[in-house]
Parts: structure tokens; C-alpha cells; sequence
């Protein structure tokens, strides 16, 4: 399993290459694609109504659009795009839904179909940022559960 800094989704990728492109029927007036693509619905649109104000506007896009893509790519998903939720966000979600009784190791491991070498870490992790504590139950179980 890759880290969390590591997972793109697709749709989250947009490349600088792609978007000029997308300028170039910028200079037959059919502007504002290239903002579409970068996700200014807005601006995308007063582009297309307005030869990309007059002009003007599209050739100054000219020089903007690398950081036009590098800021689509830091912009949050659209509601429901959600990326897969991280390894840690799971172990919360089954503490939440197992409440007072809370989880054993072997039930993260079965529930969240991951290897015990990746759900250990985590579980450590999570502790140690007070987001689960551990007891045992009364058959001396080691148990987690949310605070």
C-alpha cells in the first residue's frame, strides 16, 4: 500500500501540455477551454462568451496556465469524488461503528482486509495521538476503541 502523500486519483490529474492545447482555439475566439480543464468553470465561461475578453485575457493565460494546473491539482475533490479513505480514517470508521465494545487486532485485520504488518503501525499511530485507547475485555482481549 502506497502512502498517502503517494495516491492521486485520476481524476485529479491534469497536465500543463494538455491544457495549452486547450488554449490554442484561443486563437480562433473559442477561448476559456483551457479553464475548463483546470476547473474555472466561471472565468471558463465568460472566456467562451467573450473571445477570452477580447483577447486579452487568453494571452495573458498564456504565461498562467502552469500554475493554473498546479492549483487544480491542490484544489479539494468535488463532492462525491472522494478519494478511498486512508488506512487510518478505516481503523476510526470501525472504532465508530463498534462503539463501547470496540475491535480486537485480528478484527481490523479481517474487516479491513489489510496485512497485520500495515495495521499495527497505524493502530500505534493512532494512540499515540489519543484517537483510540486500548482496555481489555473481560475475556482479556486486547480492545480498541474510540475515547
Amino acid at each position: 500500500m502506497t502512502s498517502r502523500e503517494d495516491r492521486t486519483p485520476l481524476h485529479e490529474t491534469r497536465r500543463v501540455e494538455v491544457a495549452y492545447l486547450l488554449w490554442i482555439p484561443s486563437l480562433l475566439w473559442v477561448a476559456g477551454l483551457h479553464r475548463f480543464y483546470t476547473g474555472r468553470w466561471k472565468t471558463g465561461l465568460l472566456w467562451l462568451f467573450t473571445g477570452g475578453l477580447c483577447g486579452v485575457g487568453s494571452l495573458i493565460d498564456l504565461f498562467l496556465i502552469p500554475a493554473q494546473v498546479q492549483s487544480f491539482k491542490q484544489l479539494p475533490l468535488a463532492h462525491g469524488n472522494q478519494p478511498p479513505p486512508t488506512l487510518d480514517q478505516s481503523i476510526l470508521a470501525l472504532a465508530r461503528r463498534r462503539g463501547v465494545r470496540g475491535f480486537t487486532f485480528n478484527d481490523a485485520v479481517l474487516e479491513l482486509g489489510t496485512s497485520p504488518k500495515q495495521i499495527r503501525p497505524e493502530l500505534e499511530h493512532l494512540m499515540q495521538e489519543d484517537c483510540l485507547h486500548v482496555t481489555n475485555d473481560a475475556e482479556g482481549r486486547i480492545i480498541y476503541r474510540e475515547p
